[in-house]
């Protein structure tokens, strides 16, 4: 049976596909034909039927091997009930340089566990400067067979999808992306719509920790006892940020003194007039959810109860009021989870009160 006739039922992602039959040895990692060619018997479909998980999350590489041979660490599976970063990926970037012209040169993509679910090195336009060069160990040389970063766009939105981008100072990973993007003609919008609940986990280390010398990563894993791997690559960096903010998130619960302080916060007669206040000032939801230490959906239901103009990106409203009657004879639960790829949870409860 063709694997190509397999895989019209799966619709798994075919270089992901390609990348688990060569790490599973059913593939030769030299192989260069159409993977959609093989033969297998029919008792293959168990097997795909199997791992289907697996595939789903297998990185795309180029070349189909391991960068750096990165190994995930074990990780037991947490709740950030302070925090609140659940349903997120960390996202960090490798550039030629700091300018505004500069471009993308790697990209990583991890789940809140460590799994690398996405990782390309790119071809720029531009060279690497000497500076960049130094701090990241990437050379010219290294990316002159490299894909073009628009050849891999769509891979980064299918390894993201709907869920919030976290990164250390993401701020500069959203300008260097949509830097790079434009160059190659991907509409702006696209960008946007990727990076729209981005959460940035120094603005996070601000908010609790004070009496440090600065924000650097590297200084606040430091300050928890975080190995530094020495590896100025994407996906180390999105390692250190995820460890950092898993051992924040375990301070932060064992600490009774922000445990007491945080129950004071939230007994104050006063706090949901604050919060609304802030909101109709400008402050987004995700500012007044970290200040207060209250879920982003509890402040969106604030908001709603209370008729305040909500702030929502007109593009995004748009696209989940057609949803809304395109699965109008769909439950609550199944309308969600579509709505879910194009905007957070409480945006979602904001437009469509569910």
């Amino acid at each position: 049976m063709l694997l190509k006739e397999m895989n019209s039922y799966y619709k798994f992602h075919k270089e992901r596909l390609k990348q688990w039959l060569i790490e599973n040895k059913y593939l030769d990692q030299d192989y260069d034909g159409d993977i959609y060619d093989l033969v297998f018997d029919s008792s293959f479909m168990n097997v795909l039927e199997e791992n289907k998980a697996m595939i789903k999350t297998t990185p795309i590489r180029k070349k189909y091997q391991n960068i750096d041979q990165y190994e995930p660490p074990y990780m037991i599976p947490m709740t950030y009930s302070i925090l609140d970063l659940d349903d997120c990926v960390i996202l960090d970037t490798e550039t030629t340089g700091l300018y505004k012209d500069d471009e993308v040169i790697e990209l990583s993509v991890i789940d809140m566990l460590g799994n690398e679910i996405y990782h390309s090195l790119y071809h720029p336009q531009k060279r690497i400067g000497q500076a960049a060069s130094r701090v990241n160990g990437i050379t010219n040389p290294m990316l002159k067979d490299e894909p073009y970063f628009v050849n891999e766009w769509e891979a980064i939105k299918e390894a993201v999808g709907h869920r919030r981008i976290i990164g250390h100072n993401i701020a500069f990973d959203y300008r260097i992306t949509l830097s790079t993007a434009l160059r190659y003609h991907i509409p702006e919008s696209e960008v946007k719509m990727l990076f729209r609940n981005m959460v940035d986990s120094r603005l996070i280390a601000k908010r609790y920790i004070k009496n440090v010398d600065n924000y650097k990563l590297s200084t606040l894993c430091e300050m928890f006892g975080i190995t530094d791997p020495q590896k100025h690559r994407a996906t180390y960096d999105c390692l250190m940020t995820l460890e950092f903010l898993r051992a924040l998130e375990s301070y932060l619960l064992n600490n009774d003194q922000y445990n007491g302080y945080r129950k004071e916060r939230k007994n104050m007669p006063d706090l949901e007039q604050a919060i609304l206040y802030g909101y109709k000032a400008g402050k987004s939801i995700e500012d007044l959810s970290i200040f207060y230490g209250i879920s982003r959906l509890d402040i969106a239901k604030m908001v709603k109860e209370h008729h305040l103009e909500i702030h929502v990106d007109p593009e995004v409203r748009q696209k989940l009021e057609i949803l809304q009657q395109a699965y109008s004879d769909q439950d609550d639960e199944l309308l969600i989870q579509f709505c879910l790829k194009y905007a957070s949870r409480e945006d979602i409860y904001l437009i469509l009160g569910k």
